[in-house]
């Protein structure tokens, strides 16, 4: 055994034994107030479950583009094709302050549903596009608060 691993060890013992419960007495607020000082500023908010679940249906998205292809609004309404489903996937990961910019697109894309059956994938599209209307809907109610 090498004169290292018993530094090595003490010092483990150390911050698990001194160092980390000191450093939790000193912490003020809540696990989410401190989530949101060091956040909230880059745009970032805490997520709920059924968020997480949302973004793992989306994480299937493979980018093929085919959803694009058979998405009957992308003619008929403009800022539905600049909007792109990437968009949508990069906007519900991203702070919801960027969200209302898209709802006019949104809520036309909720109702088409063209899309979704040419996945190759199986991404849940029209779930996804709904998710992102309720966040939308959240921050137009009075008394929202990011993270909530």
């Amino acid at each position: 055994m090498s004169s290292s691993r018993p530094a090595a060890l003490a010092y483990l013992a150390y911050r698990a034994l001194l160092a980390h419960p000191l450093k939790r007495v000193r912490q003020r607020g809540t696990g989410l107030d401190r989530f949101l000082a060091s956040y909230a500023s880059e745009g970032l908010a805490p997520t709920h479950p059924d968020d997480r679940a949302i973004g793992e249906a989306a994480s299937a998205c493979i980018g093929c583009g085919l959803c694009e292809v058979g998405c009957e609004l992308a003619t008929a309404v403009p800022t539905v094709r600049a909007l792109g489903l990437q968009a949508a996937f990069r906007l519900y990961g991203k702070s919801s302050a960027e969200l209302p910019y898209a709802r006019e697109a949104l809520q036309a894309c909720s109702a088409c549903q063209g899309c979704e059956p040419s996945c190759p994938t199986g991404v849940p599209i029209a779930r996804i596009v709904r998710q992102l209307l309720t966040r939308v809907s959240a921050l137009a109610a009075p008394g929202y608060a990011v993270g909530r």
